[in-house]
């Protein structure tokens, strides 16, 4: 029996990745990548990869270098968010914008903010972030000879 320990959701145009941290009965982790590519048709085509984390740093390291091998073009597609964007749509969140306005801000769904805030740990408010204006109480004073209490 496996026990999902971490799970996280990134979402593109045509297909998303779920990321799962997963522990075997056996006591020991593993990786788990799971791509769903959405196509034309409407059908949905899925593949798994179970990566072991003792090769993990390998994995990293080809993959950056392959990153720069990469033309910069290519990663301004549309529906992709740089982290400096990302942690721009943290911060207005944390302000009290709201995630339908966030999501028309940015071009992108509610669900893609959704995702980025509870990637990064952030409890999502459904009803949006409500601030109550302060009431101000006077506190009565009483006079006792001149002095004021």
């Amino acid at each position: 029996m496996k026990e999902i320990l971490k799970t996280t959701l990134l979402e593109y145009d045509k297909s998303s990745f779920l990321i799962d941290i997963i522990k075997h009965n056996s006591s020991n982790l593993y990786i788990s990548i799971t791509q769903t590519i959405h196509q034309d048709d409407n059908s949905l085509f899925q593949s798994e990869l179970k990566i072991n984390p003792s090769i993990l740093d390998d994995i990293m390291e080809v993959l950056a270098a392959y990153e720069k091998l990469i033309p910069k073009e290519q990663f301004n597609k549309k529906n992709y968010l740089s982290k400096d964007r990302k942690n721009s749509i943290t911060r207005s969140y944390l302000k009290g914008i709201t995630m339908k306005d966030l999501a028309l801000q940015n071009n992108c769904s509610e669900n893609l903010i959704e995702q980025i805030l509870t990637n990064r740990g952030i409890e999502i408010v459904k009803e949006g972030l409500k601030f109550k204006n302060p009431v101000w109480i006077r506190r009565k004073t009483k006079s006792k000879k001149g002095l004021f209490l």
